[in-house]
Order: C-alpha cells, then sequence, then structure tokens
C-alpha cells in the first residue's frame, strides 16, 4: 500500500464504526470511529478496561476488523496491510529485544523482509545514530536501562519505515531522565503516530490531539491541551486532571 498513490487528502488512518466482541462475550469495541492526521501526534487515552489494548491490536494487524473498517490514506486495510504499514512498540520493549547485540535486534526485521543482513546492519546503525543512540549498537539488550531499551525498540521500528507507529505507554516505568528522552525522540519524529497513555501530562508534552475511550467507545475527542482542562469530562471518564493543571 503506497500512501503516493492514493488521494493527498486522504488520512494517514482511519478507523470507521469499529466493533469487538471476545469469544466469552465481552464487548470491548463498540463504534470506534477517528482519524489520525499527516504527521499528528495523538494520545489515545481511557482508564484500564476502556478498549485501548484491543483497539492496539486491531491497528497493528493482530486482530481483524470483522465489523467496521480500517484505512490506510483512504483504502480499506486488511491485517497484512497493517502489519506492514503499522509499527507497533510494545509496553514491555523486552518483548521485541531478543538478539545478542542491539544492532542486531535493529537489523532483525530487515533482514526477515529480505534484505541482505550488511545493508541491514548499516541501516541501523544509520537509525541508532539519528535517535543519538550509537552508543547502544553492540551493547547486549538486557544490559541497558528502561530508557535506553525504549530508544532501541523504537529504532528496531523506524528503520522499517512503517507509515504510522503505534506506542503503549511508551514512558510506564521510567526514571524522571529516561522519561525525558523517550519524550523529546517522540516530538522530534516526523511522522504519524498513536501512543496510550495513562500518564496526562506525557501525553500534553507530546501530543497535539487526544481520543477518550470509556467502555469501548469514544467519549470524547478533541484538540490539547483544551481536552485535558476539562476536569468534569475526566473524571466522568475514569481519568484525573494532568499534575500541571490539578496544582493550579
Amino acid at each position: 500500500m503506497n500512501p503516493a498513490s492514493s488521494e493527498k487528502s486522504a488520512r494517514p488512518l482511519e478507523v470507521r464504526a469499529l466493533h469487538y466482541s471476545y469469544p466469552d462475550g465481552h464487548k470491548a469495541l463498540n463504534g470506534v470511529s477517528f482519524s489520525l492526521r499527516e504527521n499528528e501526534k495523538l494520545a489515545l487515552v481511557g482508564p484500564n478496561g476502556s478498549g485501548k489494548s484491543t483497539l492496539l491490536l486491531h491497528l497493528a494487524g493482530g486482530i481483524a476488523a470483522r465489523q467496521g473498517e480500517i484505512r490506510l490514506y483512504g483504502r480499506p486495510a486488511g491485517t497484512e496491510d497493517l502489519r506492514r504499514a503499522v509499527g507497533l512498540i510494545f509496553q514491555e520493549p523486552d518483548d521485541q529485544l531478543f538478539m545478542p547485540q542491539v544492532a542486531d535486534d535493529v537489523a532483525f526485521g530487515l533482514v526477515a523482509r529480505g534484505v541482505p543482513a550488511a545493508e541491514a546492519r548499516l541501516k541501523a546503525l544509520a537509525m541508532l545514530e539519528r535517535l543519538d543512540a550509537a552508543h547502544l549498537a553492540e551493547r547486549p539488550p538486557h544490559r541497558l536501562s528502561g530508557g535506553e531499551k525504549r530508544l532501541a525498540a523504537l529504532a528496531g521500528i523506524l528503520v522499517m519505515e512503517p507509515q504510522v507507529i503505534v506506542l503503549d505507554e511508551p514512558t510506564s516505568a521510567l526514571d524522571p531522565r529516561a522519561r525525558r528522552r523517550v519524550i523529546e525522540t517522540l516530538r522530534a519524529l516526523r511522522r504519524p503516530l498513536i501512543l496510550t497513555t495513562h500518564d496526562l501530562d506525557m501525553a500534553l508534552d507530546v501530543c497535539s490531539r487526544a481520543v477518550l475511550l470509556h467502555d469501548g467507545a469514544v467519549a470524547a475527542e478533541g484538540s490539547l491541551p483544551g481536552l485535558f482542562r476539562d476536569k468534569e469530562l475526566l473524571e466522568r471518564n475514569g481519568l484525573e486532571l494532568p499534575l500541571r493543571y490539578s496544582a493550579t
């Protein structure tokens, strides 16, 4: 799927009336609709059980959209389209880091696609350099800090040149320095990006818009910071004001 061949006005990603129920009957998504603009950074927020994880699995091609539709640059996207076009970074970066050295992990996806190993390694090293993480290239992943692991996982996704990046809780369990480094890296990216988070202050630092999920449906959608200043709306949907606003 090539965005250049689609209409220029088409959104990188659109979710249209997406429903999903698990085999036990639990309805996880109930008519979710939203779109992502070119180079936009969108926060997907909501309390536990709101449908965020199920939605991410759909966006990454892990679950097929049986009722509703997902589109990439104006065209209907199946699971294989989404797996090729969407780069997903898990909440636990250890799930994506398993090679002897970081550079091997970053190059792994390229090699799996048939890129010669030497070329893949050069691209991996260049991506680590771009993220100011070249010093990690020959380090074993299990010796990295939490923030370093997030950067390594991000490099492994970016080197694949995905059309859309999706991140699950990118700053969870990070110390303040690592959290700031990840935030700065995400802010510098020039690519459509969706992140899920319970850290609304981090979302304000990275994103320009948010979609609030509750009970599997879109409870609210709007620009930031405006949406996160609405205390009544947030509390009604199981969230609290960001710290920067609760102190005023």
